[in-house]
């Protein structure tokens, strides 16, 4: 399986954070803190180890998949109480390679699922109590802090406690105001280590207005989408015109659409367009494909369609990758490798470029990580107090290679004299730090 880009970047966040380097004023990326302090403390326990980050993932996979499945036969979703919801969406889990990797995505979803469960009860009768109006709201902020994107669930949440749950003020407040504060203990926490400013524009403003990384098309994620969309609208259909549903699970519906809605938003307030932005969509096509399934009466076919289904979604997750290798833009996804990337000295390198495989065998030195965020930043001469940042950065972290693939470090140099007296240009668009 190959070394994903966002992977990268999540081990070197995790071997600087580690290292004792702050989020965002000492690792220039947009990675929500609480998903950079979780690479950091893999990364202390167990040194840069990819197998430990999917190991983890499987973890969490499970652990969703098995809340999801207790939500549907706690709240009697279906008329009889089955696991098949479990073995569904762990299918859907397989639909592509990056769903199954520690991404900040999936780390944030998780807690968006408990924020759903909270929102499951609220579909009972007599179940609107403060104590799940006030855990909504803090699962909710704290998915947020794991991942960005996931800020389209506030909506989610307003509108169903407003339509669907009856919410009155009071609750609607309470539900808002937990939601705001992991945000606002993060900032305070930022703010005391003087990091704040740099906080707010690198996690919320700065990966919003810099260019997108496209490592997917929509066109392939449509076609890793496409047999759960299909199953998940005739189960709509069978809901609508077949099946009779109880007050709650009419509700349950309704939240799925809803749910639905903001799930498929993700892809706009994202940097990178990749299929695991689009994660929150696998609890709703598992609700309604299992309402497909158990609406089918004929034993023959339902079983037919299972057995499609089960051998069917991970050979659209094979298929898809063998695509991807062998098209030409594989390295906009993946991780380069090969002899030029390897450094036998085994010093730091800084990459001012996309192409990340300089970092598989070597630490990140400066702050430098995400080069679309770092550019404007290196360019900008005006700003006093960010060119004695970078001048400091260089001249204490030293790093001993620097890989200029646009250039920015050769404009850079003559402006900084000390700095450019430390380098040698060794080939083109490659520096190395003088012995």
């Amino acid at each position: 399986m190959p070394l994903i880009q966002p992977e990268m970047v999540w081990l070197l966040i995790g071997e600087r954070m580690a290292g004792g380097f702050a989020m965002y004023g000492e690792i220039m990326d947009d990675t929500g803190p609480f998903s950079a302090l979780t690479y950091g403390l893999l990364h202390f326990f167990f040194g840069r180890s990819l197998f430990m980050h999917h190991l983890f993932a499987a973890f969490v996979i499970f652990f969703q998949v098995t809340y999801l499945n207790f939500l549907f036969i706690r709240f009697k979703t279906y008329k009889e109480n089955t696991y098949l919801p479990a073995i569904v969406m762990l299918c859907f889990f397989h639909l592509s390679y990056d769903f199954l990797v520690l991404s900040p995505s999936l780390l944030g979803n998780t807690f968006i699922l408990l924020a759903f469960g909270q929102l499951f009860s609220q579909t009972a009768v007599n179940k609107n109590s403060t104590e799940s109006i006030l855990l909504l709201g803090l699962y909710g902020g704290i998915a947020l802090c794991f991942h960005f994107p996931l800020v389209v669930f506030l909506p989610l949440m307003v509108v169903f406690g407003m339509v669907i749950g009856g919410f009155n003020f009071q609750q609607l407040l309470l539900a808002v105001t937990a939601y705001l504060i992991p945000l606002a203990l993060v900032g305070v926490y930022f703010f005391w280590i003087e990091g704040l400013e740099d906080f707010f524009i690198e996690f919320v403003l700065a990966s919003r207005k810099i260019e997108g990384l496209v490592h997917s098309t929509l066109r392939e994620i449509g076609f890793v989408f496409f047999l759960p969309l299909l199953l998940s609208t005739w189960g709509f259909f069978a809901i609508l015109l077949v099946k009779k549903l109880y007050i709650n699970q009419q509700k349950q519906s309704q939240l799925m659409i809803l749910y639905l809605v903001c799930a498929s938003f993700t892809v706009f307030v994202a940097n990178r367009t990749i299929a695991y932005q689009f994660l929150g969509l696998i609890p709703v096509f598992t609700f309604y494909t299992v309402h497909y399934l158990v609406s089918i009466r004929k034993p023959i076919l339902q079983s037919l369609l299972f057995y499609v289904l089960f051998l069917g979604t991970p050979f659209i997750g094979a298929s898809w990758l063998f695509y991807k290798q062998n098209d030409p833009t594989y390295f906009e996804y993946a991780v380069k490798d090969g002899p030029e990337y390897h450094f036998s000295d085994g010093a730091s390198v800084l990459v001012l470029g996309k192409d990340l495989g300089y970092y598989r065998n070597a630490p990140l030195a400066t702050p430098y990580l995400n080069f679309a965020m770092a550019k404007p930043y290196l360019a900008d001469l005006e700003n006093f107090e960010n060119r004695a940042k970078i001048n400091r950065f260089f001249r204490e972290e030293r790093p001993g290679w620097v890989i200029d693939d646009e250039g920015v470090f050769g404009d850079l140099l003559p402006n900084y004299p000390q700095i450019q007296a430390m380098y040698e240009l060794e080939e083109i668009n490659r520096y190395r730090l003088k012995k």
